[in-house]
């Protein structure tokens, strides 16, 4: 069997250096390492993109380049490639970063022995290839285990429903009489049964968002309506605990660019999370304020009494299926779910979400969300052929449905939504995210026009009302939902 020879690419630009370690590689056993040298990190990023290269000696001080900062376009120019990189005698710290940064091993110049280098080119080679057959094993048993979560949950949820739904028939007295003790037993299925119901919405929120089924509808959105909607929400269960749970929000909070259905989720389950937590007797309460760091974002805190997390494990708390090693909590445990969808739906928001915590004083998780800014979303339609006479025009579409239900009229206006942005430019219009409440449905539209007039808009899912800006044109329709959008007009 013909033994493999490894391609190994020098990048380094100080002569004597480069010689003497060609000079080490020649005397490794012959056939062992072809060595190609070069002294420019962009030659080197050529040669990588091109392939073929096994591992790189990279020096982290180049003229076109130095630190972190090569070893990042290396990286970018293949991922593959084993990295050692060459520091001198004072930059051990530097050296350590590269290793976080996904380098093999680092050699310090002037202290590599000839037989040293060929062997720690092989172990850096050998230290890959078991990472990669590691990272791989992983990937698959994580893909498994969530495919078989997925199928559960599906397989469960049906019969369940039917659990719940049935065990509510007989508490009701709807299927006859019960004596009190038999009420205390339908207690108990009922509130395990809906413990479980939201386990397996866990699961499926999960699933969902790492196949990409996870949507998010971004809009103006009111924090005070999101909070109070989660406090109320979970003040039964803070009642059985002798709990205060209390929103409170700043002077002037602005409302955030989010999906309002996801916000309610999130806060709910940083509630119900600090709810469970918090001792008997306890506090929690939801503040929002402007975020002091960035005026454009709105901070969140939802901050407890309770028993405190660790700091090595406010770290992973948000990982997929941790859970807080705390022995008092055995009995409210999850599936450690529940943080992991919150910072997604964060994350998908554009936010960020983390945890400050001292143990046994209480803990306090903090989101931030964007602002809503109708300017923002305007103005990247306002800088173009800003010429004389051109006009901007608000236009409100308004759609109709047969059947008369919420969930009915909400998706003929998710489909009018589709049709009008496949249908829209992104420099000469912008469809706008729903302003209002959360069950007034309207779309905007902003449309600039040019001087010799606008062109007539048509299509097929909704009819279109043209308006004056910030007018629109209402029906007496029994059910009207008016889409309001903003284009600009193209001539002929």
């Amino acid at each position: 069997m013909e033994k493999k020879v490894f391609q190994v690419l020098l990048v380094e630009d100080n002569a004597s250096d480069a010689r003497l370690l060609r000079d080490m590689l020649s005397k490794a056993k012959q056939g062992s390492f072809e060595l190609t040298h070069m002294t420019r990190m962009h030659e080197a990023e050529i040669r990588l993109s091109a392939g073929g290269i096994d591992i790189v000696l990279l020096d982290m001080g180049l003229p076109d380049g130095h630190g972190l900062e090569i070893l990042r376009r290396a990286r970018a120019a293949d991922p593959t490639v084993v990295m050692i990189v060459l520091t001198g005698f004072d930059d051990e710290e530097l050296a350590a970063g590269a290793m976080k940064e996904g380098a093999q091993d680092y050699l310090i110049k002037g202290q590599i022995e000839n037989r040293a280098l060929p062997q720690a080119l092989r172990y850096a080679m050998e230290r890959q290839r078991m990472q990669a057959e590691a990272d791989l094993m992983r990937k698959n048993e994580v893909q498994q285990r969530d495919d078989f979560l997925s199928h559960v949950s599906h397989e469960l949820r049906s019969p369940l429903t039917s659990i719940c739904s049935f065990s509510s028939i007989i508490a009701d007295g709807l299927a006859g009489q019960t004596t009190p003790q038999q009420d205390d037993y339908l207690q108990i299925i009922l509130r395990n049964g809906q413990q479980l119901q939201a386990m397996i919405e866990d699961l499926l929120e999960v699933s969902h968002a790492q196949t990409g089924k996870l949507t998010v509808e971004l809009q103006s959105v009111s924090i005070s309506e999101a909070a109070a909607y989660a406090v109320d929400t979970l003040k039964g269960a803070a009642k059985q605990k002798a709990i205060t749970v209390s929103f409170l929000p700043s002077a002037r909070v602005a409302s955030v660019y989010a999906d309002a259905t996801r916000l309610r989720q999130i806060l709910t389950i940083l509630v119900d999370n600090a709810v469970k937590f918090t001792p008997a007797g306890g506090t929690v309460t939801v503040t929002a304020r402007e975020y002091e760091k960035d005026g454009s974002m709105v901070l969140v805190e939802v901050s407890d009494t309770g028993c405190g997390i660790k700091l090595e494990e406010t770290e992973r708390i948000f990982e997929h299926l941790y859970q807080v090693t705390d022995p008092g909590s055995a009995g409210r445990r999850g599936l450690g779910l529940g943080l992991h969808i919150a910072q997604e739906l964060v994350a998908r928001q554009g936010g960020k979400i983390w945890v400050t915590s001292v143990p046994g004083k209480g803990s306090v998780f903090s989101f931030i969300l964007p602002t809503f800014s109708l300017a923002s979303l305007i103005r990247p339609i306002l800088g173009h052929q800003n010429e004389p006479g051109n006009l901007m025009a608000l236009f409100v579409a308004q759609v109709e449905s047969g059947d008369r239900s919420p969930d009915a009229t909400r998706k003929a206006l998710d489909v009018t939504r589709m049709l009008l942005q496949q249908c829209l430019r992104a420099d000469t219009s912008v469809l706008l995210p729903a302003i209002g409440p959360v069950d007034d449905h309207k779309l905007s539209l902003w449309w600039r026009t040019y001087n010799r007039g606008p062109r007539r808009l048509s299509g097929t899912g909704f009819s279109g009302n043209s308006a004056a800006t910030g007018n629109s044109n209402r029906t007496t329709s029994p059910s009207p939902f008016h889409i309001p959008f903003c284009l600009r007009c193209q001539e002929k």
